[in-house]
């Protein structure tokens, strides 16, 4: 029995192996220059691996419910599912030497196994619809994957390097529901003709930029085993690098050194500018096109559907010209040294026995804050906190000291864990903090 391949069939499959050479390419020179030839395959391995596992979830659930409705099969049977079978090989991928990596190498092998996984879901769609249904799919959802196994890889990384429960599953939770979300949207507008022209877009775009501050910010975290000589979880260096980061402010400001210099923003380089125009000339051409020659596009292309052209040609490229212009213009160096260029803090008082320390905090996560103190204190001593944030007092939280350390110049500080922390509290601390980061956007001089 011979196997007839259609000439669309091979288009297509081309299509594919293009777009997802063309996506590899663009991340692998945007921010990760040095890979492991093995560890690349190994992502694609387990890229199939998760296809299988997504193939074989799919079946259950179409046994158990075999007429979900749109939102069902959008959202759940094909989002969530396929999302889940990601992330499950994207965590057996790391899991076993996961102190070897960091959070930029979850971004970049959780985009080699999301472009595998699409890859394959995209070849399996080949006889479900027409040609170019077939070439709008290859060229929109395959970046989807890709970005989604990105950030999927992100929030693995963290969810490995954390230790406190509410930051693993927290963090890993909110990541991986962002990405079902705008998976689900994505199908939903693509098979049940909602609003292409809007959804498409919104989710490319979205993705794209969310996927671009997590990695600026993955360039300031350090992998595993610094984690453990430093003997501190993620979310302990994170605090204690904010509070760093503050207390270096505040010398800057003494010495009036000004951070004013340090943009959110960078120029973006020649090639990203080049390619920018390049990919923006064909757009603003198939909008001339549409207008002053629609009956040639009609002849042209006698199967091709308004809205598909309108994706395809015009849509598209000026979604991928501003993907280009805005890759790599956010500045990680601004999430360091400049994002809370005004801190914000809280005053605390600590009661440790019958002493009393007078304080403050710059960075609170959870029950988790960094307290420079007078002196050295045992691990695991219980303590009691008064936190203030302006004239509200919470008073007599108790907690513990997790570890106490002195740094270079003699100054020492300590970890604090409390029981609890009201939520009245971090509702505040979270408000005025979102408001303070909103200023420091848009601050352009320091005064001194």
């Amino acid at each position: 029995m011979s196997i007839q391949i259609s000439i669309s069939s091979l288009v297509i499959c081309f299509i594919n192996l293009c777009t997802l050479a063309f996506y590899y390419s663009f991340y692998r020179f945007h921010f990760y220059r040095f890979t492991e030839g093995f560890l690349q395959y190994t992502a694609l391995a387990f890229s199939l691996f998760s296809a299988g596992i997504a193939i074989g979830l799919q079946a259950v659930f179409l046994q158990l419910v075999p007429n979900g409705g749109p939102i069902w099969n959008s959202f759940f049977l094909s989002s969530f599912v396929e999302e889940f079978a990601k992330l499950l090989g994207i965590y057996l991928f790391f899991s076993k030497n996961q102190d070897e990596f960091t959070v930029t190498d979850g971004i970049f092998y959780g985009l080699v196994l999301g472009g595998g996984f699409g890859l394959v879901e995209n070849i399996l769609y080949f006889i479900n619809t027409g040609l170019w249904s077939q070439v709008l799919r290859s060229i929109t959802a395959l970046p989807i994957h890709m970005m989604n196994g990105g950030l999927v890889g992100a929030f693995t990384m963290m969810f490995l390097f954390h230790k406190n429960p509410i930051f693993k599953w927290g963090n890993l939770l909110s990541g991986f529901f962002i990405c079902v979300f705008f998976h689900g949207l994505y199908n939903l507008s693509l098979f049940q003709e909602i609003d292409l022209l809007v959804i498409l877009p919104i989710c490319i775009l979205s993705l794209f930029f969310l996927l671009e501050i997590t990695i600026a910010k993955s360039r300031i975290l350090v992998p595993g085993h610094i984690l453990n000589l430093m003997n501190m979880s993620m979310e302990e260096y994170e605090i204690l690098s904010r509070h760093n980061r503050h207390e270096g402010w505040i010398q800057n400001v003494q010495k009036h050194i000004s951070t004013a210099g340090i943009r959110l923003f960078q120029y973006p380089n020649i090639r990203h500018s080049v390619l920018t125009i390049f990919f923006l000339i064909p757009g603003i051409l198939s909008i001339y096109l549409l207008f002053d020659a629609p009956e040639w596009i009609s002849r042209k292309f006698p199967d091709l559907a308004l809205q598909d052209y309108f994706a395809l040609f015009v849509m598209y490229p000026i979604v991928l010209a501003l993907m280009f212009f805005f890759a790599g213009i956010l500045n990680p160096y601004f999430f360091r040294d400049r994002m809370l260029a005004v801190p914000l803090f809280s005053s605390v008082d600590m009661h440790v026995e019958d002493k009393e320390e007078n304080s403050a905090i710059f960075h609170i996560k959870a029950n988790l804050f960094y307290l420079p103190t007078s002196q050295n204190y045992p691990k695991e001593t219980k303590a009691k906190f008064d936190l203030w944030l302006g004239l509200d007092c919470f008073a007599g939280l108790g907690g513990k000291i997790l570890w106490s350390r002195e740094n270079e110049e003699g100054n020492c500080g300590v970890m604090c864990e409390l029981d609890s922390i009201p939520y009245s509290f971090l509702l505040k601390w979270n408000y005025f903090r979102f408001k303070q980061n909103v200023k420091n956007l848009f601050l352009r001089k320091v005064q001194v």
